[in-house]
């Protein structure tokens, strides 16, 4: 992307967030109408392991957040934070 003069987007300095908003575009398969990043770039870029990766951070996420959600309300540790 970069040899095309595509680079990243300046509102992400180091912290990574581009990476789930690449993935969720590669995701989804199609651009969208208003987006900050460069759909068309991604996708045109975008390797069929990077699909699988995409999906991979996803579930990874979900999986997470029901764990969390789970050990948060099962073990109670709203109240025992200290």
């Amino acid at each position: 992307m970069r040899e095309e003069g595509i680079h990243e987007p300046l509102w992400d300095k180091g912290i990574g967030i581009r990476v789930s908003m690449y993935g969720k575009v590669i995701r989804r398969q199609k651009p969208a109408k208003a987006t900050i990043v460069n759909d068309e770039a991604i996708l045109r870029h975008a390797r069929p392991i990077d699909l699988i990766l995409a999906r991979v951070m996803h579930y990874s996420l979900v999986m997470m957040m029901i764990c969390a959600t789970y050990g948060y309300f099962a073990y109670d540790l709203g109240e025992r934070a200290y």
